[in-house]
């Protein structure tokens, strides 16, 4: 595949830098229903951390004819932010571009970095053109004092705030009047306002416009998270205990998942100091003891495990001595997620410190070390292709057989027959709106096609709450789990999947299960959401866009499963049922 970029207009001025780029991938392949997106990428090292920075490529800015795609991207980006570990050191760093489309990827790709148009004020900082790269060199003197408040600056600052929070509170009939209004359906209340009772949600919405117009966050999350730093702050000073491990979960109430199998490699060590804490909470839900058990941990461990986004962690500058390992839930590289959202709906923004303090993150290959980085807005060289704990039980025929005795004996109307697991994930961006068109996967239409030789589980994602419909006449080959037993347990007793964005085809793709992608609004998704990887190229089985053809499918055997074995390999790079013990090590190497 050839291609062509153009560096438009490059413009530094302050400590941002906003950069104006067009290109074209050429390939006799490409055609105006071609759904790939090209990437371009801002790679970013300065000798210590790397830092991989997606440029904005909006999809209206994409046009595909017969052979040739064209693109241009325009966005603005924070020097400032670029690194996180090493940002007080004032270290150079080069710019260099990676691009990928389709199934072609290529890093520090030789550009002509010479801009139509170079613009730069070199306050802060200067970038140099080395034909194929740039260098940038920073004035950390300059930053630093342009960061620094002084006194006359921050006494004005406290007025300035003290008037709109006075203005705020003089407000209050007002917002009480919009807050009624909530009620009556002619004003919207805000997503994040949850509460079912009526006066809560009123007096949560007034707190709300409060801080809307104070600029101060007023509400008990607000109180929760100055708490925690005020806590930290004042345990800070402690030593941390040598042996000290603490296990942290805000996703889980017991020692499950990857944690379980990590636990499992290291409990025997009578040296270690083993801690676990479990808090589901959101801020404003935490008590005091919880947030006081939570900042002595995190003042006196010497290693803290992460399992998943962790908001509470990203409050507070650990101590240096103190690592962090994230656990990542999740296999492979899948959907967009973190800072490869730059820009766009519900993306991080760049100026944000979330993901960013982890020493470890702990990831399945090496190729989603470039995902990972990317998405967790960290150095490449912390991201460690040690393979996802949780995934050794795949390698367990002990526990497998074990697991389909007690799934049979529970269900013995499902022995014998071709089980199918239906594991779509939701749609919409929150928790709150999250749904499934449950007409799309119609029961009747299911059970009527594919006769009493099959056999369906439902197991919807855990933010849908709406119930699949089951007939009553079908109710002894259909079951629905979705608010019960492990998804990965699923697995072993499924003889086809049917999902759709799932993670769950990186799991499946171990046990070699034949998989359908029911994917009825994939471009949509693909605009909304995007992956990391051409989803039509690598996805392991058929892709099926109406319920028609998925079941047409499932009665001819066309899975495609010919692809498992590509997508598997790239995903994993030891299937040897020992990630539990790399992780341990890589636990005691932090020790040191």
């Amino acid at each position: 595949m050839r291609y062509r970029i153009k560096i438009n207009s490059l413009v530094v001025e302050k400590q941002s830098m906003t950069i104006d780029l067009s290109g074209e991938f050429i390939d006799e392949s490409i055609n105006s229903k071609f759904l790939s997106t090209p990437k371009v990428v801002l790679y970013f090292d300065n000798g210590e951390e790397d830092r991989r920075i997606p440029l904005v490529i909006r999809f209206r800015d994409i046009t595909y004819i017969d052979g040739k795609c064209m693109f241009s991207g325009i966005y603005t980006y924070r020097l400032d932010y670029v690194f996180w570990k090493t940002r007080g050191k004032g270290l150079p760093f080069d710019l260099y571009f990676n691009v990928s489309f389709a199934d072609f990827y290529e890093e520090k790709i030789p550009i002509d970095v010479t801009p139509s148009e170079f613009i730069q004020d070199k306050k802060f900082f200067i970038l140099e053109d080395k034909k194929d790269h740039f260098s940038i060199t920073s004035k950390p003197e300059k930053i630093i004092a342009y960061k620094r408040k002084g006194s006359f600056v921050s006494a004005l600052d406290s007025f300035i705030k003290l008037i709109t929070l006075l203005l705020s509170i003089c407000l209050i009939p007002i917002f009480i009047i919009e807050g009624l209004l909530t009620f009556t359906g002619f004003k919207s209340m805000p997503s994040k306002i949850e509460s079912e009772n009526k006066i809560a949600r009123l007096l949560s919405y007034i707190i709300y416009r409060c801080s809307r117009v104070s600029r101060e966050n007023l509400t008990m999350d607000g109180y929760k998270r100055s708490l925690i730093r005020r806590k930290y702050k004042h345990k800070k000073h402690k030593k941390i205990q040598p042996n000290k491990i603490t296990f942290f979960s805000a996703r889980r109430e017991d020692i499950s998942g990857n944690f379980e199998f990590v636990y499992n490699k290291i409990k025997d060590d009578k040296n270690l100091d083993i801690n676990f804490l479990f808090n589901t909470k959101s801020f404003r839900y935490m008590t005091r003891k919880e947030i006081d058990d939570f900042t002595e941990a995190c003042a006196t461990s010497k290693v803290i495990i992460l399992d998943e986004y962790t908001p509470q962690i990203h409050l507070i500058d650990l101590k240096p001595e103190t690592k962090i390992i994230q656990l990542w839930h999740a296999c492979g590289a899948f959907k967009t997620f973190g800072f490869t959202r730059i820009g766009k709906p519900k993306g991080s923004p760049q100026a944000t410190r979330m993901h960013r303090s982890y020493d470890y993150v702990t990831v399945s290959s090496e190729f989603c070390r470039k995902c990972h980085s990317e998405g967790f807005g960290i150095a490449t060289k912390n991201i460690i292709p040690t393979g996802i704990a949780r995934t050794d039980i795949f390698f367990d025929e002990e526990y497998k057989s074990n697991f389909r005795k007690k799934f049979f004996s529970e269900y013995p109307n499902l022995k014998g027959k071709k089980i199918i697991l239906f594991a779509p994930t939701f749609r919409g961006d929150l928790k709150q709106s999250a749904r499934y068109p449950m007409e799309l996967f119609d029961i009747n239409e299911v059970c009527e096609t594919l006769g009493e030789d099959y056999a369906v589980i439902i197991k919807h994602h855990p933010f849908i709450t709406e119930k699949h419909p089951i007939p009553d006449e079908y109710k002894d080959r259909v079951i629905d789990l979705s608010e019960s037993t492990e998804i990965n347990d699923l697995l072993f007793v499924s003889d086809i999947i049917i999902s759709d964005y799932s993670s769950l085809v990186f799991e499946a793709s171990l046990l070699n299960i034949p998989m359908l992608f029911y994917a009825y609004d994939l471009q949509a998704y693909i605009k909304s959401r995007d992956f990391y990887f051409d989803y039509k190229l690598y996805i392991p089985g058929k892709i099926c866009t109406s319920l028609y053809t998925l079941l047409q499918a499932i009665k001819e055997e066309d899975f495609e499963a010919e692809k498992i074995e590509r997508f598997r390999n790239m995903f994993f790079d030891d299937l040897d049922g020992k990630s539990s013990e790399r992780i341990a090590k890589l636990i005691y190497k932090c020790l040191e």
